[in-house]
C-alpha cells in the first residue's frame, strides 16, 4: 500500500465516523437518495456554485473560489439533517470559449463537450459532489432561459437604450 493509498483509507475512515455532536454518521455520496427541494414542513437549503468557464482545465483557484466551499456547506447541511440540494455546471457561452475553439481548432461545441468532462473529472477527483452538475448549452437551459427572458419582457422589465462608451 502507498502512502496515497494509506492517507485515502485513513481520510475514509475519519469521514464515515460518527459526527460528535450530533452522532450522525455521513451516508455515502454513492448511496445518497437524490435530493428533491423543496419539501413542506422541512428546512430546505439550496447551494449553488458561481458556474466555471469551459475554457480550460479547472485550477486550485476554481476549486477553492468556486466550488470547495458549496461542498462543504451542502455536507454540514447534511449532517444537520436539512434537506440539501447542490448545483452546478459549466459556463459554456461567450468569447473565452470561442477564443479556445480557436485556439485548439475545434468548434464551440467540440470546446464545450471537452471541458465539461474535464470538470466533471477534475471534481470527482477532488471529491467535490453535487446532486446536479449541469450545462449552460443544454436545450432544456436554453428554454428556461428564454422562458424566463420572455416573462420579463412581456410585463415590460426589459428595455432597449444606445449607449456611447470607450473600448
Amino acid at each position: 500500500m502507498t502512502s496515497n493509498d494509506d492517507s485515502r483509507r485513513r481520510a475514509a475512515e475519519a469521514w464515515n465516523k460518527p459526527v460528535a455532536s450530533s452522532g450522525r454518521k455521513v451516508e455515502a455520496l454513492e448511496n445518497r437518495p437524490k435530493a428533491k427541494v423543496p419539501i413542506a414542513g422541512q428546512r430546505n437549503i439550496l447551494i449553488t456554485s458561481a458556474l466555471p468557464y469551459v475554457n480550460n482545465v479547472p485550477h486550485l483557484g476554481t476549486i477553492i473560489g468556486c466550488v470547495l466551499s458549496g461542498d462543504v456547506f451542502s455536507r454540514f447541511c447534511r449532517l444537520k439533517g436539512y434537506q440539501t440540494l447542490y448545483i452546478c455546471g459549466t459556463d459554456e457561452y461567450g468569447t473565452a470559449t470561442e477564443t479556445k475553439a480557436i485556439e485548439e481548432g475545434l468548434t464551440p461545441r467540440q470546446i464545450c463537450d471537452k471541458y465539461y468532462t474535464v470538470h466533471k473529472d477534475v471534481y470527482e477527483w477532488f471529491n467535490i459532489h453535487f446532486d446536479h452538475f449541469g450545462r449552460t448549452t443544454t436545450a432544456h437551459q436554453t428554454e428556461i432561459a428564454q422562458d424566463i427572458f420572455k416573462k420579463l419582457h412581456k410585463n415590460g422589465y426589459t428595455s432597449t437604450s444606445t449607449v456611447d462608451q470607450l473600448h
